[in-house]
């Protein structure tokens, strides 16, 4: 068996992964309801939503993007910004500002003209706030585009709203790009799985640099653990523009390996096809190293489990019955003085109740129409059953506690262990007390019917013995007779015979006391045992 301080550290281990897996459900809901957040107001927002990286190229452009310069997702993606939608002659102003916003001077707006991919010049009105991580390094630039060609002209009121709803939106966005990169590992995929874009975390778990990742397949973090089929079945879901969530063991380039538990979301386009993934990670390595650890312990202590029923067994087949007395006397100890207690308060019980019932029944005489109230609490509890079912109840509570006060009182009889010299013993009350202690061996078994016990004592006197040392003896040669009797009854006609202890007492001489064990099956004998005292 493992020392207590390896119990308690595997206990320790035990609560320490539970608290982590609580953590990590709520991280995983937490994150999840953010996730959809940013979708919904990423595809589903009128305004144009772009996602530029440090080098002002396309991370991301949602379909209200599209509907405003012209261009598909897949023709802006990793394309510089500049070059693509703004003319040359505001491009100084333009590279004045991502300059500014790579510094972290905050939101920025501005109204500049802009190239539409038929060539045409539109008027759009932009919010521009640069995206930071927790060690406040600017990754990337989050924007909110307005296309206002058309309205110019509106009127100071509705601008200023628009304005207001631009910043919160602007602002909503920020925070859970913020709250993805600061919990989570982040990255994005095309729709053939080339990655386009890593967070801080991706990096800082994989050891893999940015440049290192972007235009390579998540085959570059395999570890190989995972069988071709658990990523056929990945690809399959996602394709179909399901959200598929695991387990995944990967590779570090170091060599080490680490646990996610990934959630993968497609973005889809106008007609329901995958064009991106959306791959939302969370270690979990230190909870499947506990697991790990965990079920090592668990190996262990099976294995000392093993050991320690394999010592018990060849201890109990050495010395069969010899620490049996001191069980069952420390049992029946322990259980003596509350079945004391509860057999002594039983009586008095009784009285109290039968004291209330006499009142009650008073009451009922004297006053036959109680309170309405009374008469309906009369009726909910069935007050006519109660006073007929209490008297019955205390009963077979006394009938119980009796059973239990017999019980015990057979295994102090059987054990003996206050008697450790020779002793003045009832030979015919010890037998007794060992078949009470052997009752549930001679019941009906899913193998065979009840064993009956016949027993035939003789007047014998008391005799000088070690009570306890007898009354084993007597234990082992009535399990020896069951034990043969089940044996033989499995090669019998079950409805034929009928397995049979008989148990004789005598006396033949002034000197010598007989006892007599036989087990049989109808009237042939299985086996026969005897004591000579």
């Amino acid at each position: 068996m493992f020392p207590e301080s390896e119990y308690q550290q595997l206990q320790d281990c035990l609560q320490q992964r539970n608290q982590l897996m609580v953590d990590l459900q709520k991280t995983q809901q937490a994150l999840q309801e953010t996730q959809h957040k940013l979708l919904f107001l990423m595809e589903r927002n009128p305004l144009g939503v772009i996602h530029w990286n440090t080098a002002f190229e396309v991370s991301d452009w949602n379909p209200a993007a599209e509907c405003i310069f012209g261009y598909r997702k897949q023709e802006v993606l990793n394309r510089h910004g500049v070059g693509l939608i703004v003319p040359s002659r505001c491009r100084e102003n333009v590279n004045q500002l991502i300059a500014a916003l790579l510094k972290q001077k905050g939101v920025t707006r501005c109204t500049n003209e802009n190239f539409r991919k038929d060539g045409k010049i539109i008027t759009c009105e932009w919010y521009h706030s640069p995206l930071i991580d927790v060690q406040g390094n600017v990754t990337g630039i989050l924007s909110i585009v307005e296309d206002i060609t058309n309205h110019q002209n509106s009127c100071n009121t509705e601008s200023q709203q628009v304005e207001i709803a631009l910043r919160k939106s602007l602002k909503e966005l920020a925070d859970i790009k913020f709250a993805l990169d600061q919990s989570s590992i982040v990255a994005v995929t095309n729709h053939l799985g080339i990655i386009e874009y890593v967070n801080d975390k991706f990096c800082q778990i994989s050891q893999y640099q940015p440049e290192e990742l972007i235009g390579k397949t998540h085959r570059i973090i395999n570890s190989h653990y995972h069988s071709q089929a658990f990523f056929q079945d990945m690809w399959l879901t996602i394709s179909q523009g399901k959200v598929w969530k695991g387990e995944i063991k990967n590779l570090a380039k170091d060599g080490t390996y680490y646990w996610v538990d990934t959630t993968i979301v497609p973005l889809l386009d106008a007609q329901g096809k995958p064009q991106q993934y959306v791959a939302i990670r969370n270690d979990i390595t230190a909870c499947k190293q506990a697991e790990a650890q965990l079920s090592k312990q668990a190996k262990e202590l099976e294995y000392a489990l093993q050991e320690l029923q394999h010592t018990q067994l060849q201890l109990i087949q050495s010395e069969k019955m010899s620490s049996l007395g001191q069980l069952v006397a420390g049992v029946a100890h322990e259980i003596n003085n509350p079945v004391n207690f509860i057999f002594g308060n039983l009586k008095h019980a009784y009285q109290y109740t039968q004291n209330l019932l006499k009142i009650l029944s008073l009451y009922q005489t004297h006053y036959p129409e109680p309170a309405a109230e009374i008469q309906k609490e009369a009726e909910n509890i069935d007050l006519e059953f109660l006073l007929e079912d209490l008297p019955k109840l205390y009963s077979s509570m006394t009938v119980g506690a009796n059973r239990i006060s017999e019980i015990v009182t057979s295994l102090r009889t059987f054990s003996r262990l206050d008697e450790s010299d020779l002793k003045a013993a009832d030979i015919n009350e010890g037998i007794d007390s060992t078949l009470m202690i052997l009752e549930h061996r001679l019941k009906s078994q899913t193998n065979r019917p009840q064993i009956l016990v016949i027993k035939e004592y003789g007047n014998l006197p008391l005799v000088e013995c070690y009570p306890g040392q007898l009354n084993q003896v007597i234990m082992n040669i009535l399990l020896n007779a069951i034990d043969a009797l089940e044996e033989k009854f499995q090669h019998k006609n079950h409805e034929q015979v009928k397995p049979t202890i008989h148990i004789t007492t005598e006396m033949p001489t002034p000197k010598q006391i007989t006892i007599c064990i036989r087990g049989c099956l109808k009237s042939r004998e299985s086996s026969k045992k005897a004591l000579s005292v």
